[in-house]
């Protein structure tokens, strides 16, 4: 798992003072962008082979405030043969609380070919090195 600080900005919020969950997105994306780089050693710039992604769920469990120390804990849960899952909560630093879980798929893909490929032997041994997480993509206290 990557742990990865957030600074919210007074342009994540909106007139009632919380984040927009559309901003919350952007911070999963942050935390998946972490991850390929401290872990799979991969460029920020993906011009050959890279991944795209092809489903995200969320659950939205409590808002986020301006001034909230949030962080997101990333992990890829499984691997496929072209595909990984992801696994990401965003939580207050101070008092663990989650307010966010989501789950997306993204594939191994070559930008040039524009087709998906197989995911490749030194991401695969990257991920598997580092271990697969598992994250609790719910709160289990809603009703």
């Amino acid at each position: 798992m990557i742990i990865t600080d957030i600074q919210i900005r007074f342009a994540d919020t909106d007139i009632l003072g919380h984040v927009n969950n559309v901003n919350l997105q952007h911070f999963f994306d942050q935390g998946k962008m972490d991850y390929f780089q401290k872990v799979v050693g991969l460029s920020l710039v993906w011009k050959k082979e890279g991944f795209v992604q092809v489903h995200t769920s969320c659950d939205y469990f409590e808002q986020v405030f301006l001034d909230e120390p949030i962080s997101v804990r990333s992990g890829i849960e499984s691997l496929g043969n072209k595909s990984l899952r992801f696994v990401q909560q965003i939580y207050n630093r101070e008092t663990g609380q989650i307010k966010a879980a989501s789950e997306s798929v993204n594939v191994a893909f070559d930008f040039e070919l524009q087709q998906s490929i197989s995911l490749l032997p030194e991401w695969r041994s990257a991920i598997e090195n580092h271990g697969l997480d598992t994250l609790n993509s719910s709160r289990g206290d809603r009703d």
